[in-house]
């Protein structure tokens, strides 16, 4: 029996929230949402994104360098900014998978707290799933039989398996782009050697979850998933509309995967729909997404580009409501 609570759940419809703003601090990315319920779902207000590189050199430091911490430091400064040009209600700041693991993140808190007054929280990985996920249901309700839910960050992977709209198993994977991108990739383009290495090391963790089922559905989120469609639909500007809820095939992914591995970073910044700051990483990205892909022996995904932000954002709602 699925406890009641692991089920989807969604805000009141009574009556039109306040503004509420959530700050994702990630491994290579930040992201700023700012949206308000009205009744039935949440409409964005303004949506940003920087590419920080929290996570650079922590898989092999356990630190968070200086660098990363002056420049996570001004994108809360100018998030900020936004956030309260919107009135905001209520804000929450999360950081997850190099906050998690760097020895020294409480220098991390204390500067952003003197900066903006915002309080940093750390989330786990299981937590973080679970956002995930609340987010996930909220934008697409989980059809007859089992989903899986998969976000490749740029430290970790959350991978949730929900049994008729129920959470029923998630694990947060040492897997992320950025993690495996400087573990194993010491030439540019990656070598068929790096490529190999990197694959190996993804079977491994793989074969570590041992509750990993038959699912007949996938959907994939966050920035990886992202930006392979706006990649196939060549967008030269992200457009949110049309890569949330889009259809990534096996075969699509695979093709843009093969054009990335055979291109220096260099020549792989000038392909449409791939955002600079992602241009490093996206081939360690896409070999994770794959290989969630051909250990279910699923052809396609849905794309969601509503991930952890978007959860944290709907968890504040509820509390309002």
């Amino acid at each position: 029996m699925i406890p009641p609570e692991l089920c989807s759940v969604h805000p009141s419809s009574a009556t039109l929230s306040p503004t509420c703003a959530a700050i994702d601090l990630g491994t290579n990315t930040c992201l700023l949402l700012v949206a308000r319920w009205d009744g039935s779902r949440l409409i964005p207000l303004a949506q940003e994104l920087r590419v920080v590189r929290l996570g650079a050199g922590v898989d092999r430091t356990g630190r968070l360098s200086e660098q990363a911490l002056v420049r996570a430091e001004a994108v809360f400064r100018e998030y900020q900014g936004i956030i309260e040009s919107y009135n905001c209600r209520r804000v929450r700041c999360v950081a997850t998978s190099a906050f998690r693991e760097a020895a020294n993140r409480a220098l991390l808190f204390q500067r952003i707290r003197a900066a903006t007054g915002y309080d940093l929280v750390k989330l786990g990985g299981r937590e973080e799933a679970e956002l995930v996920l609340r987010a996930v249901q909220h934008e697409f309700p989980c059809p007859d039989g089992n989903r899986i839910v998969v976000d490749v960050g740029g430290g970790s992977t959350e991978v949730i398996i929900e049994e008729e709209g129920c959470q029923a198993a998630v694990e947060s994977l040492s897997l992320g782009s950025v993690r495996l991108t400087e573990r194993w990739f010491h030439h540019d383009p990656p070598s068929p050697e790096d490529l190999s290495s990197a694959a190996q090391d993804i079977d491994k963790i793989l074969d570590g979850v041992e509750w990993l089922q038959a699912v007949e559905t996938m959907v994939g989120v966050g920035g990886t998933a992202t930006t392979f469609v706006a990649m196939d639909l060549e967008l030269q500007r992200y457009d949110h509309d049309r890569v949330h809820g889009a259809t990534l095939t096996a075969p699509t992914l695979q093709q843009i995967l093969a054009r990335c591995t055979a291109l220096p970073l260099i020549e792989r910044l000038k392909l449409p729909g791939l955002h600079p700051g992602r241009a490093e990483v996206i081939i360690a990205g896409g070999l994770i997404l794959r290989a969630v892909m051909h250990r279910f022996n699923l052809d396609r995904l849905t794309v969601s580009d509503r991930g952890l932000r978007w959860g944290v954002v709907l968890e504040l709602v509820e509390q309002e409501s």
